[in-house]
Formats: C-alpha cells, structure tokens, sequence
C-alpha cells in the first residue's frame, strides 16, 4: 500500500472508529467532543467512550496502517508509559486503557501536515 493511501486509510479510520464508539452506546450523557484548533482536527472523549475505545481495540486498527513516527503521543503526568524525555513505549489502546483506569480520557485526531513528520495525535489526560 503506499504511503499516501495508507495516509489516507488511517485519517478515515478515525472518524469511522468515533463513530462506532458513539453508535455503541458508550454511555447516556456520551457526547463525543470536537476539537478544532492550532492544526489539529479531531475529537475529545469522555471517560466512558475512552474505555470503550481501548476495550474495541480502536487503536490498533489505526496502528495497523500507520507508523509509531506518524503518531504524536502525549501522555498525562506519572504515566507508567512516559520512559524519557520524548520516548514512549505503548500501544494507542493501553494510553486509553490507562486513562480511562484513572477516571481520565483521551483526545484524538489529524494534525496539519505542514507541522511535521507525525499526522495524528493522542493526548492522555486525566
């Protein structure tokens, strides 16, 4: 598959993985939170739907056709998967797993192509 497919597979397979998780039932009050600002186009999840997203292995569906240098993560403090300055070691799913653990969620999405290498992002919060 070449690279610009590929690309492209990936940023499809978000929205189509958000809206498995909002069609899912992930909660009463589930209400999946866009997010446009600074470069980024993507979606803000509550806890439930960040459970939800780890539990349908979501993550790996996007890794599967991407690279680990595609992906910016940026993890909560005290992750047990941070292992250095700039380095961490992880699965998409386990980040969501570990934020929705600690009553936490996950933000997702595409970044501009003119602001570097990665395409996507994830940032752990809690």
């Amino acid at each position: 598959m070449t690279h610009l497919r590929r690309m492209i597979t990936a940023a499809a397979l978000i929205p189509a993985g958000i809206a498995a998780i909002a069609l899912s039932g992930a909660g009463a009050a589930s209400a999946v939170t866009p997010i446009a600002d600074n470069g980024r186009i993507g979606v803000q999840l509550n806890q439930g739907e960040t459970a939800l997203f780890g539990q349908l292995n979501a993550g790996a569906a996007i890794e599967s056709i991407t690279n680990s240098t595609q992906i910016g993560v940026r993890l909560a403090p005290g992750s047990r998967f941070e292992s250095g300055p700039n380095v961490v070691w992880g699965r998409l799913d386990q980040f969501a797993n570990e934020a929705a653990s600690r009553g936490g969620e996950i933000s997702l999405g595409v970044l501009n192509p003119a602001r570097g290498s990665q395409q996507f992002f994830l940032i752990q919060n809690w």
